[in-house]
């Protein structure tokens, strides 16, 4: 993450791939929500030193950095708490929480990669059916406990397209699907290699 990249992401403002959170003296407690929803959906970026600033048209948001006041500390308190038992799995590693000056400003930026599908769900305050969040537009919202049952069904090795079915062949193949499938995936291909 460099100042480029930061701009950017403030340019455009909170949506599925970004969070901006205040957190001048501290981390927020609604950053784990925004952590477990991220893990569950695309991934993405919370930033710590920003605030959102709404504008007389509900339509337009606009950011002001303000920075964080003791960067060591809240990284620090963020390590500690992710390291706890307030979420189920920690994904990230040292390189996705960096300090980015701003305007002269320290910007905490945190990056949260998506979890793969054995690691789901992540969730905090040991709960999955509490504490399971998806993300969505720029919100973070509780995942239903079907949302919750289906990841932890997604996570076993037992699946649903892991087992083996016995006395099947190739005439229970609906071949109109697969030629669907085959079509799009080849479409895929091509347009990847353009």
């Amino acid at each position: 993450m460099d100042t480029k990249i930061l701009s950017d992401l403030l340019q455009f403002g909170e949506r599925i791939h970004v969070e901006a959170k205040l957190a001048k003296n501290e981390v927020p407690k609604a950053l784990w929500e925004t952590y477990s929803s991220f893990c569950n959906t695309f991934g993405g970026y919370i930033l710590l030193g920003v605030s959102e600033v709404q504008e007389p048209d509900a339509s337009l948001k606009q950011y002001s950095v303000v920075g964080v006041n003791n960067a060591d500390k809240i990284i620090t308190d963020f390590w500690n708490t992710i390291h706890s038992e307030k979420v189920n799995r920690n994904l990230l590693r040292d390189e996705d929480v960096k300090v980015v000056e701003y305007d002269g400003k320290n910007i905490v930026c945190i990056y949260v990669p998506q979890a793969e599908y054995r690691d789901k769900p992540v969730f905090i305050n040991g709960n999955p059916y509490k504490g399971t969040y998806k993300r969505t537009y720029e919100g973070d919202f509780h995942c239903t406990e079907k949302e919750v049952n289906d990841m932890i069904r997604d996570a076993s090795d037992d699946g649903n397209d892991g087992i083996f079915i016995e006395r099947y062949d190739m005439n229970d193949i609906d071949t109109p699907t697969s030629q669907s499938f085959y079509a799009t995936k080849s479409r895929s291909c091509m347009e990847h290699r353009q």
